[in-house]
């Protein structure tokens, strides 16, 4: 940092707030990858059953998980390099930022109708009230 961005901005110590967001990409991006070896697993013991629902929901939920691992770099980028010591640029909020939350509503929707979808396909059509339970609660907090 320059002296004359020092003499901007004396007081503003955003190594806690920034520092944080780029180590919780650091992880975002390892688990991305663990997302990977997943399906790439998966789609190597299933290789011979076929398009599946399961297959569609898999690839489904990887293009979002790699969309959001996207949106979350260019969020970085946005702040720590193409706006290096702008300060204006911290009161609003860009773009990919807000299509996160969106992105991450479809994720945790799609994971959690994969779960009720097994909890039916294991109980066997037999009990109702738990895969109603589980839907409840997930449009309660979605």
């Amino acid at each position: 940092m320059s002296s004359s961005t020092q003499d901007v901005i004396p007081q503003l110590d955003l190594g806690n707030t920034f520092g944080a967001l780029f180590i919780g990409a650091i992880f975002a991006t390892m688990l991305f990858g663990v997302t990977n070896i997943q399906a790439f697993i998966y789609f190597q013991t299933h290789r011979g059953t076929g398009m599946t629902f399961y297959k569609l929901a898999v690839i489904w939920l990887w293009i979002l998980d790699a969309l959001h691992l996207v949106l979350i770099v260019h969020g970085i980028y946005y702040y720590l390099v193409a706006n290096y010591a702008n300060i204006a640029v911290l009161q609003e909020i860009v773009w990919s930022a807000k299509l996160q939350i969106p992105v991450d509503v479809l994720i945790i929707s799609g994971v959690h109708f994969l779960y009720v979808h097994r909890i039916w396909i294991v109980s066997k059509g037999r009990s109702r009230v738990l895969p109603m339970t589980v839907v409840g609660v997930q449009l309660m907090f979605t």
